[in-house]
């Protein structure tokens, strides 16, 4: 028996030193570090603290696009001319019945002029051919004049009369 313990001594003796030595390492490079850590390394960084602020936060989203009018209105004039005033500001909400625009009066009032002058010269027109044609009913019946002349001043007459019309309908 004394020498199975001798044996197992041995091994036992023999085993240990082999641990011992990484042990040694291991404990001898933990230490380095510990000191290494504990000897100076970096300082720790400043910290600011801040109270918070109370506040209403409004949620908000921007996007691009294009708006267009849910009604629209097509205005378009009667007569052609040029613009002489703009009676409204644009984006303004107008009435049915509102004045819009105004269109220069010049080249209408021309117009209008030369349709009175018209007028006048066909109601001149109307009086001499009316008189001639009472003339020629006093003649035709004194046979001093033809059938055919009296007839000519009645046609005269009713086209003065015609014209008259026209002119007062322009």
């Amino acid at each position: 028996m004394n020498s199975r313990r001798v044996v197992s001594s041995f091994f036992l003796r023999r085993h240990v030193a082999r641990l011992a030595l990484p042990l040694a390492i291991a404990t001898f490079v933990a230490s380095c570090g510990e000191r290494q850590q504990q000897s100076g390394g970096p300082p720790p960084p400043a910290v600011t603290v801040a109270k918070p602020v109370k506040r209403t936060v409004f949620d908000y989203d921007e996007y691009v696009g294009r708006f267009t009018a849910i009604n629209s209105v097509e205005v378009r004039a009667r007569v052609s001319g040029y613009l002489d005033k703009l009676h409204f500001k644009d984006g303004q909400l107008v009435k049915q019945g509102d004045l819009l625009f105004t269109i220069d009066k010049r080249p209408f009032q021309n117009t209008l002029d030369q349709a009175r002058a018209n007028l006048v010269q066909a109601q001149s027109n109307l009086a001499y051919t009316e008189a001639d044609y009472t003339r020629g009913q006093a003649l035709v019946r004194d046979k001093t004049i033809t059938d055919q002349t009296f007839e000519q001043r009645a046609q005269a007459f009713r086209n003065a009369k015609a014209s008259v019309t026209a002119n007062e309908a322009a």
